[in-house]
């Protein structure tokens, strides 16, 4: 069972990164104790999640380890060392017109993944999982995690930000090792409530932070799909010269921050044991080398171009579904529309405050939206989330992704509560018609007892 849950957990969280991931192979690997996945490529999703114009041109994972210790499982530390995680990104600013239909269809697929997540994380705090033995166990394996994360390089190329000046941004990390310690700083072990009082000892080797400016790009005459392992390692390492690997650094980084070394100590105390001493909840002491930071003139300028760009590809993101699929020669009457409706849209949301009728509009509409949604979900019980409604649909092109998700939770809720109250109902009748029985069967034993005596005195 735990097998089958560390398996869904890596084909679901590192699935979402990487490229290949096989799902049988991965559960088998789990069961022997040991997982290793080696050489895989990341998704040009990968950098998603930070909310950036910018895509994933290259990427590289060259190891996850996992030691599982099945047969002192709850006794030994579960190990996951990852090495060689490599990234080159570039910008992904150039935005195109987008059909309505397109937006809405995008928005959609948003509100659903959300909504199952948010799902998913109320299911998860309601399970009895937590108070269960084999919830203490999750939780004692996640409080003594031991990690070691060790060479990582993500670098970032831009050539539109500041044309002509093309730069690269990066970050750079020898290793990073986490462990679970005592009171006095010695690696242990922890049973019981290892979540609730924690105490994690990190120690951080040569972490950089470099802006090089005026760069020539890193460039591969091959896919960089097809590069070796040992390729990926002496391109993060040198970079590229005419097409291939280099065989040594051609240019040194520019820091902004130098390597440097440290660690840290971090601490989590009970709720209970926080309030009774007046300690803070949580605790985090850092020790580092000596940090030297600079930032030269023309890096400085770079990150304003950089800044600069970002917040206009912002912008044109927000009016892409209005945007024109022509060129502004070709038809500028619809250029015009496009401006129009962009400056109409800013000046509503500048305005801020709602009217009174706006505010009856949305109060009617909330009533509706959670009244509707939530019939359609108690006509099926099996359907977690309602997305092929012609009314549900038309509603939510008006409404805003978080106001949707708002409104739709509480559906769930009172979805919740309404079964919830129908179960009670049905064991309460079940219960009376049980009594109800056994207060008529009492009732006939009492009445013929009287015949019975009645009788057996006319026999006498």
């Amino acid at each position: 069972m735990l097998e089958d849950q560390v398996a869904y957990l890596l084909q679901k969280y590192l699935g979402n990164y990487v490229r290949g991931l096989n799902k049988e192979a991965l559960k088998i690997s789990v069961w022997q104790g040991d997982v290793e996945l080696t050489n895989m490529q990341l998704k040009p999703e990968a950098l998603n999640a930070l909310k950036l114009p910018v895509r994933v041109k290259a990427g590289f994972l060259g190891s996850v380890k996992i030691k599982v210790p099945w047969s002192r499982l709850g006794q030994d530390p579960v190990l996951v060392y990852l090495d060689r995680i490599f990234l080159l990104a570039e910008p992904a600013t150039q935005v195109e017109g987008f059909s309505e239909d397109s937006v809405q269809d995008a928005k959609k697929n948003r509100v659903r993944e959300m909504e199952m997540k948010l799902l998913e994380r109320a299911q998860e705090l309601k399970s009895e999982m937590n108070t269960s033995w084999l919830g203490s166990l999750i939780n004692t394996i996640i409080g003594n995690l031991k990690l070691s994360v060790s060479n990582i390089h993500i670098r970032y190329e831009d050539l539109e930000s500041n044309t002509g000046h093309p730069f690269a941004a990066g970050v750079t990390l020898e290793k990073l090792s986490a462990v679970t310690v005592d009171d006095n700083g010695k690696e242990t072990f922890v049973t019981g409530g290892a979540l609730d009082r924690v105490q994690k000892s990190v120690v951080l080797d040569r972490l950089a932070l470099y802006l090089d400016s005026d760069i020539t790009p890193w460039h591969m005459d091959k896919p960089w799909e097809d590069l070796l392992p040992s390729e990926w390692v002496q391109v993060f390492r040198f970079g590229t010269k005419e097409g291939k690997p280099a065989d040594c650094l051609l240019k040194s980084h520019t820091y902004i921050l130098q390597p440097v070394t440290g660690n840290a100590k971090y601490s989590k105390l009970q709720s209970n044991e926080s309030i009774n001493s007046g300690q803070p909840l949580q605790k985090a002491a850092v020790n580092l080398d000596d940090v030297t930071l600079c930032l030269s003139r023309n890096g400085y300028r770079d990150i304003l171009k950089l800044a600069d760009n970002f917040a206009a590809f912002n912008q044109r993101l927000k009016y892409a579904h209005y945007r024109p699929l022509v060129s502004v020669k070709s038809d500028p009457s619809s250029w015009w529309k496009y401006a129009f409706k962009a400056v109409s849209d800013q000046m509503k949301k500048a305005s801020g405050r709602l009217s009174w009728e706006q505010v009856l509009r949305y109060a009617s509409l909330r009533k509706r939206y959670i009244s509707l949604y939530a019939s359609l979900l108690k006509s099926d019980i099996s359907r977690v989330v309602v997305d092929d409604n012609e009314e549900i649909e038309e509603l939510d092109r008006g409404l805003d992704i978080d106001l949707i998700l708002q409104w739709r939770m509480l559906a769930h809720k009172f979805v919740e509560k309404s079964i919830e109250s129908d179960n009670n109902l049905k064991k309460q009748k079940t219960t009376k018609s049980w009594w109800s029985f056994g207060w008529n069967n009492q009732s006939l034993e009492d009445e013929s007892e009287p015949f019975i005596s009645a009788t057996k005195t006319g026999n006498n």
